[in-house]
């Protein structure tokens, strides 16, 4: 190893002992989405806020500021995450 890069890594004990403490999908962790229950609900809940408030925003650009640009990239930006939580719900 590069005596610069020594200087700024962790003592290998140290090093060690952290990557025994982080959990992995092999020691039984999971994400909290996929655990279910209230943690799924408020996952699905801010989605959902997400597609509402992207789709105002765009009507907001495009009725009052009429940027039909900004308008349309919201849109798209909606668009895209309902079929993106569409996709991920058919994987579940």
């Amino acid at each position: 190893m590069n005596k610069t890069l020594r200087l700024w890594a962790a003592p290998l004990g140290i090093s060690n002992a952290l990557r025994r403490s982080v959990p992995t999908a092999a020691d039984g962790f999971s994400h909290r989405a996929d655990v279910g229950g209230a943690a799924a609900a408020g996952d699905v809940l801010t989605k959902l806020t997400v597609v509402l408030l992207s789709s105002v925003n765009a009507m907001m650009w495009w009725v009052y500021t009429e940027s039909r640009l900004m308008g349309a990239v919201w849109a798209m930006i909606a668009i895209g995450f309902a079929v993106w939580m569409k996709r991920e719900a058919a994987r579940r």
